[in-house]
């Protein structure tokens, strides 16, 4: 098993924060612009056609949350056997507005 190391997880991050991105542009270009109305006695109902949007958001959500997994590994990993301490990287202002902000 190839052990981790910063340039790996870096990789991932990147990757699936790009595959997050690309998907969901995909999905929203994707989007049918209308349905085709249909009325069924007094109510009217809209059939859309079939459109991929749903499954490319949903993959697009897979991976962003990947990608912020592999995010904060990379906080709390340690490099060559050291570590920070945890409550260390918790005294840090950047640190906690970072992770306020981003989840």
């Amino acid at each position: 098993i190839m052990a981790l190391n910063r340039l790996h997880i870096g990789l991932a991050t990147f990757k699936f924060g790009l595959l997050a991105f690309i998907f969901g542009v995909v999905a929203e270009n994707k989007k049918p612009a209308s349905g085709n109305p249909v009325q069924i006695g007094s109510m009217i109902r809209c059939n859309y056609p079939y459109d991929p949007s749903i499954a490319l958001g949903s993959l697009s959500i897979i991976c962003l949350a990947i990608s912020s997994g592999f995010g904060v590994t990379s906080v709390f990993f340690s490099y060559k056997g050291k570590s920070i301490p945890t409550h260390a990287l918790w005294r840090s202002t950047a640190l906690v507005a970072f992770f306020t902000l981003s989840t």
